[in-house]
């Protein structure tokens, strides 16, 4: 509002034969409820653009927020004037101010079905009160900014099936890829552990000795990693492949040691001169990070003409990100369904999360079927095509083709039984088919820890009959 106009408006109430008029003191409630309703417009709108659970009335709770603005700077023109009827127009926007900071009320209400209850109901409530719902309003868009990725998919996405698709996506991104695996320990008790160890260190008399010694630390007890590294230093020492490997990996990546890619390159080269082709192929690696694209091709083509799967995958990941090159999709589609019919497993997992990422979106449906249009076989196959009846809203026919993946018992057991349960819970007819998602969610959670992100975003309803039910067991 203009410096004249108020002042002309504060003249007129001074001016008043019976001191302060009622209209001037509607004025300035008016004028405090405006100003907490533009910080609570503020907060609504980044609200607004993070949740769709109650996007309706999430609208219509700013739209009527911005009537009211628009209806304060009539009534203030309308008296500053002398307007006779500013009196009417002052009462109307102080009514309609109000009804919006009721209808904010709801809303926030409305949020609480979903996360964050106490901090939505209390602030809901408190919503009555402006300049303290105000407060809270700015506290719940504070607090749902920092949500998980997990809830803000579910919170955006309004389906679960999305939001399971969503979290696969992340936890699988596009990044270049060796055949060394990490050591696999079985979990232990800390009296376990204790005698493990204890044994290994026994046997740390060799290079290899030490090197199952080092590994076990480093998985049983990392807090103990500087030594772990004198041992894992100690068998490297006398030209243990696997040991310059690992240093190397750990140079590469800053795991325990200093970040230094020059000395991963020296372990890497010795690793690979002594007969470890995994360190040869992360050299290829190295050089591709680096920006050295030339080194890196001749690496990752010379070992994929030697039948390395995960070279030429490589080349594909290359492809798909214009990495030393223009991008070309086709051509990464083409290597990747070639990895696949080699049986590398993490080929599958891209080309899944290729078409999942674009399975919600509009602007690049031709991509999803890029993907989805090729022949695959067994599990994989009735992989895409679950995601090709979730991207048509064929529910029933999805969860159809996902059952029949569990019964594979491969690989792709985790996130098919997963995905089942987000379907039962997306399109189920009654709390029985969302207890039975939910089972289902939760039963991936052995075979795909990440299954565990699904599970806590669930209605309280369903986990709590599920946890009903574990303890009547």
């Amino acid at each position: 509002m203009s410096f004249s106009l108020v002042s002309a408006y504060v003249g007129n109430a001074n001016a008043s034969a019976n001191g302060i008029s009622v209209t001037s003191i509607m004025f300035f409630i008016n004028l405090g409820l405006i100003l907490c309703a533009l910080i609570q417009i503020t907060a609504l709108i980044v609200l607004y653009k993070k949740t769709a659970l109650a996007s309706v009335m999430g609208l219509a709770t700013i739209i009527s927020f911005c009537f009211g603005a628009v209806l304060f700077f009539v009534q203030l023109l309308m008296y500053s004037y002398h307007n006779t009827n500013a009196l009417y127009a002052v009462s109307f926007c102080m009514t309609l101010l109000y009804a919006s900071f009721i209808l904010s009320c709801i809303y926030f209400i409305m949020l609480s079905r979903n996360s964050h209850k106490t901090l939505c109901i209390a602030t809901g409530i408190l919503s009555l009160v402006p300049p303290v719902g105000m407060i809270f309003a700015v506290k719940v868009a504070s607090v749902l900014k920092r949500d998980t990725p997990m809830q803000e998919l579910v919170y955006s996405g309004y389906a679960y099936t999305y939001a399971a698709l969503g979290d696969f996506c992340r936890n699988n991104k596009t990044e270049f890829i060796d055949m060394a695996g990490e050591e696999i320990f079985a979990p232990l008790t800390k009296k376990e552990i204790k005698r493990k160890l204890k044994q290994l260190k026994k046997n740390a008399k060799t290079a290899e000795g030490r090197y199952a010694y080092a590994s076990a630390i480093v998985a049983y007890t990392p807090e103990n990693s500087k030594k772990a590294v004198r041992l894992m230093t100690k068998a490297a020492a006398d030209n243990f492949a696997p040991a310059l490997f690992n240093l190397g990996f750990y140079r590469e990546i800053g795991a325990y040691v200093k970040k230094d890619i020059k000395k991963a390159k020296i372990f890497y080269t010795r690793a690979a001169s002594g007969g470890d082709e995994d360190a040869a192929l992360r050299l290829g690696i190295i050089h591709m990070k680096c920006g050295e694209y030339e080194d890196g091709f001749k690496v990752f083509r010379e070992r994929a003409k030697n039948g390395d799967v995960c070279a030429k995958y490589n080349l594909g990941v290359c492809c798909e990100l214009g990495i030393g090159q223009d991008p070309d999709i086709d051509k990464a589609l083409d290597i990747y369904e070639s990895c696949i019919d080699d049986g590398l497993f993490t080929a599958q997992k891209r080309m899944f999360v290729l078409a999942a990422t674009d399975i919600n979106s509009a602007q690049n449906g031709d991509f999803f079927r890029k993907v989805t249009d090729r022949v695959y076989k067994d599990a994989f196959a009735k992989m895409i095509e679950g995601l090709i009846n979730v991207k048509k809203r064929h529910a029933a026919d999805a969860a159809e083709s996902f059952l029949s993946v569990v019964k594979y018992k491969d690989k792709w057991e985790g996130m098919a039984r997963c995905l089942v349960g987000t379907l039962y819970i997306d399109r189920g007819a009654d709390e029985r088919d969302r207890h039975n998602g939910a089972e289902y969610i939760r039963s991936a959670i052995k075979i795909m820890p990440n299954a565990k992100n699904i599970l806590s975003v669930l209605p309280r309803a369903v986990t709590k009959e599920i946890k009903t039910k574990n303890t009547a067991k």
